[in-house]
């Protein structure tokens, strides 16, 4: 395994029979391109969240991802977070896709809470 940062994928190239055969890459600094030889390739395109849009309204960590409990809940009753957004996720698609099935089953949990009179004015009883 090989880990090149600072570089801007330009290009997969195929062989014959459609396989990755190998990436041309810009390197952001100097502008120059390589082409690298591979069979397979795993992007990581960084560690920003798009969080900017509940800033004040939801518990950001210091690095801006969104803080939940076990329960995926944020600080504001009935919001919930999942994903590569969350503090402590492991930013893997799949981790993110069971996060999104764990907040559902949060979410019907929460509504039954509600529909139950647990849940009233925002606030759980």
């Amino acid at each position: 395994m090989q880990i090149h940062t600072g570089q801007a994928l330009e290009e997969f190239i195929a062989d014959s029979s459609g396989k990755l055969a190998a990436m041309k890459f810009k390197n952001i600094e100097t502008g120059e391109i390589n082409e690298i030889k591979t069979i397979g390739a795993f992007l990581f395109i960084g560690l920003d969240p798009n969080t900017s849009w509940v800033k004040g309204l939801i518990d950001l960590d210091e690095r801006n991802f969104i803080k939940t409990n076990e329960n995926f809940a944020t600080n504001i009753v009935g919001v919930f977070a999942a994903g590569d957004v969350r503090s402590g996720s492991t930013k893997q698609l799949a981790a993110a896709v069971g996060e999104g099935a764990a907040v559902a089953i949060q979410i019907r949990y929460f509504l039954d809470k509600v529909e139950n009179g647990i849940v009233e004015n925002g606030k759980v009883k």
